[in-house]
């Protein structure tokens, strides 16, 4: 399965443990965790497998702890359809 973002938003990042995001397309703004805004940032103008995004993102950590990320990745990118800023292609 592939994901896709909807628009390519804006981040206000304030220091702390969560992010402001500015969904342009909707008009919608969200607070996300700092790595749900990670896994965000990382599509572009073209759609990305889970497994995709799991291995770009698993660049900067340890191995042991792939299958962990995967579930984080899944969780949220769950959310983020929920919230509208992605959708499933």
């Amino acid at each position: 399965m592939k994901w896709r973002i909807r628009s390519i938003g804006r981040y206000y990042d304030a220091n702390e443990s969560t992010i402001v995001y500015f969904d342009s397309c909707s008009g919608d703004t969200h607070l996300l965790s700092d790595f749900a805004a990670h896994v965000l940032q990382q599509f572009s103008d073209r759609p990305l497998t889970t497994e995709e995004l799991v291995n770009h993102i698993s660049q900067s950590m340890e191995s042991g702890e792939l299958a962990v990320l995967e579930r984080s990745v899944s969780g949220v990118l769950e959310q983020l359809v929920a919230l509208d800023i992605l959708q499933r292609d």
